[in-house]
């Protein structure tokens, strides 16, 4: 039965929906690196200015970064409160001149919330995980949204996007065994990177867990994400699987110091590819 639900995992990736966006054009980072983002938008509202969206404060950023990937969190699709005939990650992604792909969540005043991924490189395939909180607790509905690439030197490469309950490290706990399940059965042999609010900081004994099957990008030292006007705290990570680990290196692993467009900070990692042996 395992193997069913893995075969039918797979499909449901190979499948495309009406979620994704493909503009043409192919990835344009140099042979061998990938640099990629994790960005938590707070809807494109900018913390100075209650009750404005302003996408082009998320988009000039982006476009400044120029990163290959990008993982958006608290992103809104047709919500009363952003507009309803506003759907954010279309609207980014056609702004930067990138694809994209929305992973819903749930529901949200009128719309809906989730993740969304950006990628200067086509996307091949795609596919959302829900992550439900812990059982007895009060919890938000989560996900994970991932998509396939190709980078320039052949590599295939799975990048997902999430967003950790910010209620209980008992439905974090829940949402993080979940996400690593998922990945481990459905790309097994495939190098995975991760960008994600966690709302927890890197001293939480979730990471316990989650070190078993990643690396994380920063160390002992993580750089503070949150609030972005004095950004004392780490919540916003980005990290690989332990295939991706195998075949790359992180080069550098820093936030830009954006504090208009949104309430945390962008992350960046910048990975370099070391060995063409492994690949997938």
């Amino acid at each position: 039965m395992k193997h069913i639900f893995v075969l039918l995992a797979v499909f449901l990736l190979s499948c495309s929906g009406d979620d994704e966006g493909h503009p043409d054009g192919e990835g344009n980072g140099t042979k061998g690196t990938l640099k990629v983002m994790s960005y938590n938008i707070h809807i494109a509202n900018p913390p100075s200015e209650p009750g404005v969206v302003d996408i082009n404060g998320i988009v000039n950023v982006i476009k400044e970064a120029n990163p290959d990937l990008v993982a958006l969190q608290e992103v809104d699709r047709f919500t009363n409160r952003s507009g309803n005939d506003l759907d954010q990650a279309k609207e980014i992604a056609e702004r930067t001149g990138m694809n994209y792909y929305f992973a819903k969540a749930m529901n949200q005043d009128g719309g809906e919330i989730g993740q969304a991924i950006l990628s200067r490189y086509p996307i091949e395939a795609s596919d959302t995980h829900l992550l439900p909180g812990a059982d007895g607790v009060e919890a938000f509905m989560r996900s994970i949204g991932v998509v396939r690439i190709e980078m320039e030197n052949g590599q295939k490469v799975i990048f997902g996007a999430t967003h950790l309950d910010h209620l209980t490290d008992k439905s974090r706990r829940a949402q993080a065994r979940e996400m690593i399940i998922y990945l481990r059965d459905t790309y097994p042999e495939l190098p995975v990177v991760v960008g994600g609010d966690l709302n927890m900081p890197p001293t939480n004994e979730i990471w316990n867990l989650l070190n078993t099957a990643f690396t994380r990008g920063c160390d002992v030292v993580c750089p503070g994400t949150f609030p972005a006007s004095n950004a004392r705290t780490t919540i916003d990570y980005l990290f690989i699987n332990k295939t991706a680990d195998s075949i790359f290196e992180i080069d550098d692993y820093y936030t830009i110091p954006e504090t208009y467009a949104s309430d945390h900070l962008p992350l960046v990692m910048e990975l370099k590819f070391t060995t063409d042996q492994n690949k997938k």
